[in-house]
């Protein structure tokens, strides 16, 4: 992997493809840039895809805590540094409101945003709750135990039971470090609620949700796509909330037709 140092971190990424457009897409908590591995094998037009391990995540390093603001600055820096400005910017769930803090700080250098299986809104109370709960569950127990804990919630009973999905998504859990998986949880949940600043965003914007996911439900979607003016939403059949992975192929073909469009 291709890396890029920056102020604070180091980023190694992937690339593919090539041409004039370019296609970013954002990994989730706590996994790394292999949850794409399953989509996008195919060349994508005139479009360089781009998936990037967040700082601290996958071969990516850092040597500070984050927040989602910071996380959002460290990949406009890393975007300019790999001339990857004006792209469309995806984000799976943790990377989902990455994208939402990079559009909002950033939305002239994007053609489009893509949020998948994520939400827009803030921790509730029991959901700071929960994030505190993992925080105390890492630092006695390490990732494994919150692989295990996640694994049941993150995808649907069948892929729970499907080594072809099971295994590399444990794998990836069990890599994150400790430090980061808490890193991460802090920033989880402190992040600002987003919802005001759905109506403003003026770009294209691809929202796509799992059919039974369980960790940000249909509703989540359902009330992005009715905020944004210029969205448009897609359901991801036989997926929970890990979808790119489930169900590869239709979340495939929902990206590809969306960069087509715009």
């Amino acid at each position: 992997m291709p890396s890029i140092t920056l102020d604070h971190a180091t980023i190694h990424y992937t690339e593919r493809g090539g041409g004039q457009n370019c296609l970013v897409l954002v990994h989730g908590f706590p996994l790394d840039s292999r949850m794409w591995d399953r989509a996008l094998n195919d060349p994508l037009g005139n479009t360089r895809v781009i998936t990037p391990d967040l700082p601290g995540f996958g071969k990516s390093s850092t040597d500070r805590p984050f927040t989602m603001h910071s996380l959002a600055e460290d990949l406009s820096q890393f975007l300019s540094c790999i001339n990857a400005n004006n792209c469309v910017l995806g984000g799976f769930s943790m990377g989902g409101y990455v994208a939402l803090a990079y559009a909002k700080k950033f939305p002239k250098t994007l053609r489009g945003l893509m949020l998948i299986d994520t939400r827009a809104e803030a921790d509730s109370a029991e959901g700071k709750e929960k994030r505190n709960k993992m925080i105390q569950t890492v630092r006695t127990s390490g990732s494994r135990a919150i692989a295990e804990a996640m694994l049941p919630n993150m995808v649907t009973k069948e892929h729970a039971s499907d080594p072809s999905i099971a295994k590399p998504l444990s794998e990836m859990m069990e890599s994150c470090s400790p430090t980061t998986i808490e890193y991460a949880l802090t920033a989880m949940r402190e992040r600002e609620d987003q919802t005001a600043f759905l109506p403003s965003i003026a770009m294209p914007t691809l929202l796509v949700v799992g059919e039974d996911d369980a960790i940000t439900p249909k509703s989540a979607a359902e009330a992005m796509n009715k905020a944004i003016p210029r969205s448009q939403l897609v359901v991801i059949p036989n997926a929970g909330h890990v979808s790119p992975m489930e169900n590869p192929q239709a979340v495939d073909r929902a990206i590809r037709q969306f960069v087509a469009s715009i």
